[in-house]
């Protein structure tokens, strides 16, 4: 017997079903559309659906009837971060088949669910070839049909399906594409890339039977002006495009705490060890950006105006000093201002380049640093290391391995605690120079203060193969290594 409250079936908490199905649609300054939506939507709801409304910073803020779950950001984060949003609410609901949705868009038609959970495909979404209308588009073709499935060239992102198998696999919208723009159309190749789905923009057919979309007629006004769009487009189309053809299946997390990689590019200064200036060349970091899976890959750069491909770029100011230990400067206060990171990595960006994810095998409260198989007593380093608290850290741990200040992993409040500690050195060192407490030349490397910064943590530091490759072979021990380092 099937139980009508208020007009939407009810199912027991108890139920198998209860929470299998789960919709959320994001909205933004739409209140009429928005109300329009949800009534349509409430007439062919699914029995034992949850549905989440994701309001993205509406002034005022957007109204949701009991039987919805509102989620509301006080300012406007942009798609990407909604649609997130989205999924961790969905993921953390225990949804098997989550469908996202536009505030213009809304099921015509009882079981309209029906075809994509029962599909085999784990990613689905609602396409239109064109506008429905006289005006014309002309931007997708038909690749493949047959009785219950259609794909297409490209995808329109009015409805989202995704089996939650698929989201654990390649993880949600990647944060590089900003406020948005070619985020759904990453993902669906990320799926399909990984294996998990027969082609990358597929629908159901007959879908046009049981979904509304009001882009598709053109009825109202676009949620994001025209200018805005085209300008966003323009922002993310060579990030897209970059992966589109390379097989790229990095994963991207849909929750509010993902994780990073950072790498820093300086060159207003001049490098010690190259004797002269980098230049800023994006395509110095295109494989590192490249490599870079499960997390957001971060570029720290004084004069670096475009960041390579798949990545975003933080411009920080120009400073005087060595860019070995600006680079931490900068890493500390960037980590400092983004509480919002849960797992974060530092490496070198010229020469480091991931083999596989970290994430899931680092543990809580470990910190990982590189290495070489060479020890504290090497000429190089009493040779560019100046002053009494290093030749006496050198001396101490003359017979270790020394420890290599490209690669630092951890917890974010434990890499910022480690940068900041090598700060700390520095200009403690350089203090006593200017108070000519001893008199000695400056020290430009950062290897002795990170190897100093290391040792201050005692038997939470880890490194060796399953860190990074035998320092300097050509990535001897990649079979086993989180990264290849020189």
């Amino acid at each position: 017997m099937d139980v009508i409250v208020d007009g939407v079936p009810y199912v027991r908490a108890d139920s198998v079903s209860h929470n299998k199905i789960g919709i959320a649609i994001t909205t933004h300054n739409r209140p009429q559309v928005l109300a329009n939506s949800l009534e349509q939507h409430r007439k062919h709801l699914p029995t034992g659906a949850v549905v989440f409304v994701i309001d993205d910073g509406s002034n005022p803020p957007a109204k949701v009837p009991d039987w919805c779950k509102l989620i509301r950001h006080d300012k406007s984060l942009g798609i990407v971060a909604s649609k997130n949003a989205s999924l961790e609410c969905l993921m953390d609901s225990g949804c098997e088949h989550l469908f996202l949705w536009d505030d213009d868009a809304y099921a015509i038609a009882d079981n309209w669910h029906l075809p994509y959970i029962e599909s085999p495909e784990p990613h689905l979404a609602y396409q239109f070839l064109d506008l429905a209308g006289v005006n014309k588009l002309k931007d997708m073709a038909v690749l493949y049909r047959d009785d219950k499935h259609i794909a297409y060239t490209g995808q329109r992102g009015v409805m989202l399906y995704y089996h939650r198998s698929a989201i654990e696999k390649v993880g949600g919208f990647d944060r590089v594409y900003g406020r948005g723009m070619y985020e759904h159309p990453d993902l669906a190749l990320r799926i399909h890339n990984a294996g998990l789905s027969t082609w990358a923009f597929a629908d159901v057919v007959g879908s046009e039977k049981l979904i509304h979309s009001m882009d598709e007629h053109e009825e109202g006004t676009r949620s994001i002006p025209r200018p805005d769009r085209e300008a966003l487009v323009k922002r993310n189309v060579g990030i897209f495009n970059g992966r589109r053809d390379s097989g790229y299946t990095g994963f991207a997390s849909y929750s509010t705490n993902p994780n990073l990689v950072i790498t820093t590019l300086l060159t207003s200064q001049p490098d010690p060890q190259r004797g002269g200036k980098m230049k800023p060349d994006p395509r110095a970091l295109q494989v590192w950006a490249d490599s870079i899976s499960g997390a957001l890959p971060i570029v720290l750069a004084d004069e670096l105006k475009e960041s390579p491909t798949g990545a975003v770029l933080f411009e920080v100011p120009l400073v005087d000093m060595s860019p070995y230990f600006a680079r931490w400067l900068h890493i500390y206060q960037f980590l400092r201002s983004h509480p919002e990171y849960h797992l974060v990595w530092c490496t070198d960006g010229t020469d480091v380049e991931m083999l596989r994810e970290p994430w899931a095998e680092m543990e809580p409260g470990k910190i990982y640093v590189g290495s070489e198989h060479k020890t504290y007593a090497d000429e190089w380093m009493k040779a560019n290391h100046h002053g009494k608290a290093y030749s006496d850290f050198i001396e101490q741990h003359r017979d270790e391995p020394l420890l290599n200040a490209g690669l630092l992993g951890g917890s974010r409040e434990d890499v910022m605690e480690f940068a900041h500690r090598i700060i700390r050195q520095h200009y403690l060192i350089e203090s006593h120079r200017f108070w000519k407490i001893e008199v000695a030349p400056a020290t430009l490397v950062d290897m002795g203060a990170f190897g100093m910064a290391a040792k201050s943590f005692g038997d939470r530091i880890v490194t060796g193969p399953k860190v990074h490759t035998i320092f300097k072979t050509d990535g001897f021990g990649k079979e086993v290594a989180w990264f290849r380092h020189k």
